[in-house]
């Protein structure tokens, strides 16, 4: 019953964070290009979205649902651990498009981080809880890491 909450409390949380289709204007940039302090580049195309903003909350749903030892599932921690990495490639890709120079320390985080994961995508994640507990916190420096880059991107 919790594992069957915890899919349904995911997919909530991500329909919750989608715009209608219908109730876009289309004329309009993107939520994203239009912030300040946005990571568009002046000559960039209009319809320019990234694609780490919109993963960040599923994983953070994930993180909620494993921080539960109940939710501590093989299943919950196999999703987490696949969502991290697609989220890690989404940063880096997001990072790359704009031209975003490193001191090396994102992209060691990054790498540091799923090296700590271990396996490849699709394997089964076996973190103990321990392990858990501190690759949460890791993810979430690396996303406010990536967060702070973008908006100090030209």
């Amino acid at each position: 019953m919790s594992r069957s909450f915890g899919w349904l409390f995911l997919i909530l949380a991500l329909s919750g964070c989608r715009e209608a289709l219908s109730d876009r204007d289309h004329t309009r940039r993107p939520d994203v290009a239009n912030r300040t302090g946005s990571a568009e580049l002046s000559d960039s195309e209009p319809g320019v979205e990234f694609e780490a903003p919109r993963l960040i909350p599923a994983v953070r749903a994930q993180m909620a649902t494993i921080a539960e030892p109940s939710g501590r599932t093989e299943e919950n921690l196999t999703a987490f651990k696949n969502g991290v990495g697609t989220l890690v490639n989404a940063m880096e890709a997001d990072l790359n498009r704009m031209g975003v120079t490193d001191t090396g320390e994102f992209w060691s985080r990054s790498d540091s981080l799923m090296r700590e994961f271990g396996s490849g995508a699709g394997t089964v994640a076996a973190l103990p809880a321990r392990k858990v507990d501190q690759l949460i916190p890791q993810v979430e420096q690396l996303v406010a890491m990536y967060q702070e880059r973008m908006r100090a991107a030209p």
